[in-house]
């Protein structure tokens, strides 16, 4: 009986429409243009959608390439049907309006055909919702490491780490920087038969064949899931996020005893994450043993080959070049403000900018003494490494993209 129950709840599940469904007459316009939207975003690579209820009206916006542009201002009332509509398909309470939701839909664009998750969250707000779509494109966002575009030797660096049966590595940066891709890029690349894979996020954003996930929940938090895996016999362990000294802990013992651990962090530079370390209480000694590398990262915009701009920089650009080591050349590239048909406002995607250290012998003396000078030194003098402004003023150079774009990614 309760096989058949399940059996019968994973139809229903996998029959759902992937699109919104009028229900009647007064809702069709409104449903019409959420799957509209919805589909527009898909299909021109929007990393959030959001959905903000103001005092007279609902403006719709996009964020894309980093920068949000609003794309549509709707009724009070089309307003209220978006927001129905939004929690049906996501199971949210329809009554309960005072909490926030989180949860996750599958949609399929109306125009190409392309199927994506949706993570969806829900905020009450003053006047209404704030409503923020995350889309989850898997055939995007999950590629080896190999296909992940990033500077070669940086690349190689993370190939030796990984490649060693234990060490901690952290990424970090903030949200939006890209560090889900390059970790699930590490997994993807990890992933054989020959390798036992644990996963616990907050949430599992993609479901990957061959590795075990698991998720944080009221009952069970990273450190706790951190303690259980270990006892699976696993031999790459990646935890979504460390975000208190328990967490880092044990994922700094894990690495010391024969994993290698995966993780993330929000700090500014990769540098800096040592003293964020110390501040979770971590042993400065075991982390020192433990760790493998730091990386920190930032997406810097693409410029449109197509469309782009040359001119010759001025005397405060050159300076600004030659002060970060770039031998300033004589046309540097900017945005076309109005795009082309192969772009949106001049950019047409998205490339990661890497600042990070291995954990040479020099590195390890400087952490064991809890000295970041000391530590920036030691990473200075690693040949792949170089500082987020730098990362970027180097693409500036290369014709990859724009002072303002770097700018923006990384405050040069």
């Amino acid at each position: 009986m309760e096989q058949a129950t399940a059996t019968r709840r994973v139809r229903e599940v996998d029959e759902q429409p992937l699109q919104f469904i009028s229900t009647s007459n007064s809702d069709a316009p409104a449903v019409d243009l959420l799957n509209k939207l919805m589909s527009i975003a898909i299909d021109h690579e929007v990393s959030d959608i959001h959905f903000e209820w103001f005092e007279t009206e609902m403006i719709v916006r996009f964020r894309h390439n980093g920068d949000l542009q609003e794309v549509r201002r709707v009724s009070l009332e089309m307003a209220s049907s978006f927001n129905d509509k939004i929690r049906m398909k996501a199971r949210f309470s329809m009554v309960e309006r005072q909490l926030p939701h989180d949860g996750k839909i599958r949609f399929k664009s109306l125009e190409s055909g392309k199927v994506v998750d949706l993570r969806i969250s829900i905020l009450p707000t003053t006047h209404g919702d704030s409503i923020v779509c995350r889309v989850l494109d898997g055939a995007k966002n999950l590629q080896t490491l190999d296909a992940i575009e990033m500077d070669a030797d940086i690349k190689e660096a993370m190939r030796d780490v990984i490649s060693k049966p234990q060490g901690l590595f952290l990424v970090t940066g903030p949200t939006g920087s890209g560090k889900t891709t390059t970790l699930y890029g590490i997994i993807l690349t990890l992933r054989t038969p020959l390798n036992k894979i644990n996963t616990v996020e907050d949430p599992v954003e993609y479901q990957l064949d061959g590795i075990c996930q698991s998720e944080v929940n009221l009952k069970m938090g990273f450190a706790q899931a951190l303690r259980s895996m270990l006892r699976q016999d696993p031999d790459v362990i990646l935890v979504g996020e460390i975000r208190d000294g328990e967490t880092a802990g044990v994922a700094v013992q894990a690495a010391l005893t024969g994993h290698l651990v995966l993780s993330t962090l929000h700090t500014n530079s990769a540098v800096i994450t040592l003293s964020r370390l110390l501040d979770l209480q971590v042993n400065p000694n075991a982390l020192a043993a433990g760790l493998g590398a730091v990386c920190a990262q930032r997406l810097i915009p693409i410029l449109c080959e197509h469309c782009r701009e040359p001119y010759e920089p001025d005397d405060f650009e050159r300076s600004h070049l030659v002060r970060h080591g770039v031998e300033a050349p004589s046309l540097i590239y900017r945005a076309h403000g109005a795009g082309c048909e192969h772009c949106i406002a001049g950019y047409r995607s998205r490339k990661a900018v890497i600042e990070m250290f291995t954990a040479t012998p020099a590195v390890r003396i400087a952490i064991e003494a809890s000295d970041i000078h000391a530590l920036r030194k030691a990473a200075e003098a690693q040949p792949y490494y170089r500082t987020l402004e730098t990362a970027a003023v180097r693409e500036v150079a290369r014709g990859v993209t724009s002072f303002e774009g770097a700018n923006r990614a990384v405050g040069t």
